[in-house]
C-alpha cells in the first residue's frame, strides 16, 4: 500500500482551496446577475412612476383648460376685459405662467394684456383645427424662459371659435421628474424622439448644458446614440448599460410617455446600486487568501507533526 506523504495533504489541501475560491466566485457572479436584474425592474418602476407624474399633469391641465373654455363658448357678452379677468383668475387658481387667448388667425391676448400672433406655430395651429395639446418646449416671448404650452380649442355647437392656452416652464415639469430612488442618486428628464431635451434635469448628475443628450463630449464616437435612437423611432423601451469616460457606468431607462413623441429617460450611476456586490468583489480575494493562510497554517503545523504522525502510522500497520 503506497503511503500517504506531506505532499499528497498539501496537494489536498490546495484543490479544496481552489474549489472553495471558485465556489465563492460563482456565488458572487450569480448574485451580481441577480442584483442587475432587480435593479432593471427597481430603476423601471421608479421610471414608470415619473411617466405617470407627467401623463396626469398634462391631463389635468388640459381637462380644466377645456372646462373653462366650455364656459367662455357660452359667456353671453364676452369682452375682452371680462376675458382677461377670467384668465387671470384661472392663472391663480391652477398656477400657470401665463394663460391666452386667441382667434383662429393667430391673434393672441396675454393675461397680461400683450399681444402676440402665434398663426404658424404647429401647437397653436394644431388647437386652431381642434385638437388639445402640448407643444414641443418653445421660448416664452416675455422673459425667454423654456416653456410648454398647453392649448385647447373653443368651439361654438361644433365650430373652433378660439385657442385658450395655458403655460408652464419646463423647469415646472422637471420638479415632478425629482426621483428620489437609490439614494437620490438618480434623476429623469424629458427627450424628443431625436434626442432633444423636452424636459431637462438639475439634478448634480446630470450633464448640464447639452440641448441633445446624444451630443454628450464623453461620447465622442455616439454608442448610446446607436444604441437607443433605434428604439426611439421603434416607438419601443428599453434599459442599457453604458460606460461613460467621465461619469463610469451608468443604467438607462428609457420608455415612450404617449405624449408627442416624448421619451421619458431615467439614469442611475452603476456605482450607486451595486454597493453591496462590490463589496462582495473587493472581499472575495481577501477571504481566499484567508483561506489559503488558513490551509497553509495548517499544513504547516501538521508537517511540524508529520514524524509522529508517520511513525503511529507505521506502528499501526505493523500491528
Amino acid at each position: 500500500m503506497k503511503r500517504f506523504s506531506f505532499g499528497h495533504f498539501v496537494a489536498i489541501v490546495l484543490i479544496c482551496t481552489g474549489f472553495v475560491s471558485i465556489g465563492i466566485s460563482l456565488y458572487v457572479n450569480q448574485l451580481t446577475n441577480k442584483l442587475e436584474k432587480e435593479t432593471f425592474l427597481l430603476l423601471k418602476e421608479f421610471a414608470d412612476q415619473d411617466a405617470q407624474h407627467i401623463r396626469s399633469q398634462v391631463a389635468a391641465d388640459l381637462g380644466m383648460l377645456k372646462a373653462v373654455s366650455t364656459a367662455m363658448s357660452i359667456l353671453p357678452d364676452p369682452t375682452l376685459d371680462n376675458m382677461t379677468e377670467l384668465l387671470v383668475t384661472e392663472r391663480n387658481q391652477n398656477l400657470f405662467k401665463n394663460m391666452a387667448l386667441g382667434n383662429t388667425n393667430g391673434v393672441t391676448y396675454l393675461d397680461n394684456g400683450t399681444m402676440v400672433n402665434l398663426a404658424g406655430m404647429p401647437h397653436f395651429e394644431l388647437a386652431a383645427k381642434g385638437q388639445a395639446q402640448i407643444s414641443e418646449r418653445v421660448t416664452d416671448v416675455l422673459d425667454g424662459a423654456n416653456i410648454l404650452v398647453e392649448s385647447v380649442p373653443i368651439k361654438n355647437k361644433d365650430e373652433v371659435i378660439g385657442v385658450l392656452m395655458g403655460t408652464r416652464e419646463t423647469a415646472e415639469f422637471g420638479k415632478l421628474l425629482d426621483m428620489q430612488s437609490f439614494g437620490g442618486e438618480g434623476y429623469s428628464l424629458i427627450v424628443d424622439s431625436n434626442g432633444d431635451k423636452v424636459v431637462e434635469s438639475f439634478h448634480k448628475n446630470a450633464i448640464s448644458g447639452l440641448y441633445n443628450i446624444f451630443d454628450m463630449p464623453d461620447d465622442p464616437d455616439h454608442k448610446l446614440r446607436d444604441q437607443v435612437l433605434k428604439d426611439f423611432n421603434a416607438r419601443k423601451s428599453g434599459i442599457v448599460k453604458y460606460t461613460s469616460a467621465k461619469r463610469g457606468t451608468l443604467y438607462i431607462s428609457y420608455q415612450p410617455l404617449g405624449i408627442n413623441n416624448w421619451y421619458l429617460v431615467s439614469v442611475v450611476p452603476e456605482e450607486h446600486i451595486t454597493k453591496i456586490t462590490n463589496t462582495f468583489i473587493t472581499l472575495l480575494p481577501a477571504l481566499c487568501l484567508l483561506i489559503a493562510l488558513a490551509a497553509l497554517l495548517l499544513g504547516a503545523y501538521l508537517r511540524y507533526i508529520w514524524p509522529n504522525l508517520r511513525q503511529h502510522f507505521s506502528s499501526s500497520e505493523a500491528k
